[in-house]
């Protein structure tokens, strides 16, 4: 729509050029009654007038050019969003059998792993069973880490395109939209890095949670055993006179 009001603007300063020229009346010096004698200095002034309104119309068309570069667009709508990945990395713990922050009953389960200050009824397998979801929990972690790391070449290939668009920005519009997804795309980084620190932290407090767990299941056995009082079989050695 903008060129088409460019290419309008500019015939109809065309037209308005040709015109004048057609309109300039030849200039001539009257001296007496049939008697014409040119003057070339009217035609100089004539021609130095269209010569600057010419000048004016160019000046107007190469503005109107800048103002269809700089409001022409199209460097937006690549960015795409990471969601999907953001859910895999999160479900990724859950799938080995960990502890995930992904989990909807997540603090239940916490809890019926990790009861504390209880005296497990079968002691080695409650252990068995912390153990097998610490180590899962870690696992499912450094599996998350590495599906971020295997995303690198793609995120550079991104980059390269928003350089791309940055070399070939024809105008301010094309220019702002080349930033505005360079942003985003900054935006995407701090999410990514926010889920390695939530998974770190869901990691590290698995890992605690067990170590106390274990703790104070030993201190709740302890304690147990002392409340009951410990049974020490004792016999009376008989007597002997001499």
């Amino acid at each position: 729509m903008k060129r088409e009001r460019f290419f309008e603007f500019l015939s109809t300063i065309v037209v308005a050029i040709a015109w004048l020229s057609l309109t300039c009346v030849p200039a001539h010096a009257l001296f007496g009654v049939g008697d014409v004698v040119f003057d070339p200095t009217m035609y100089a002034s004539q021609l130095q007038q269209l010569q600057q309104e010419t000048q004016t119309v160019l000046t107007e068309a190469q503005q109107l050019q800048y103002m269809i570069r700089n409001t022409t667009g199209g460097y937006a709508g690549g960015w795409q969003s990471s969601q999907s990945m953001l859910d895999e990395l999160g479900g990724i713990i859950e799938q080995q059998g960990g502890l995930s922050y992904t989990l909807s009953n997540l603090q239940a389960q916490f809890q019926q792993q990790f009861p504390g200050y209880i005296v497990p009824s079968n002691p080695n397998q409650q252990e068995a069973s912390n153990i097998a979801t610490t180590l899962n929990t870690l696992n499912g972690t450094l599996a998350a880490a590495q599906l971020q790391a295997q995303n690198f070449a793609n995120e550079q290939a991104q980059l390269t395109g928003l350089e791309g668009m940055n070399k070939t920005a024809a105008g301010n519009l094309q220019a702002i939209q080349v930033g505005n997804e360079i942003a985003l795309q900054q935006v995407q980084q701090i999410q990514m890095l926010r889920q390695l620190v939530v998974a770190m932290i869901n990691a590290q407090n698995v890992a605690a949670a067990n170590a106390v767990n274990r703790q104070a299941a030993e201190d709740a056995s302890t304690q147990q055993w002392l409340s009951a009082g410990p049974t020490v079989p004792f016999s009376v050695a008989p007597t002997g006179g001499q």
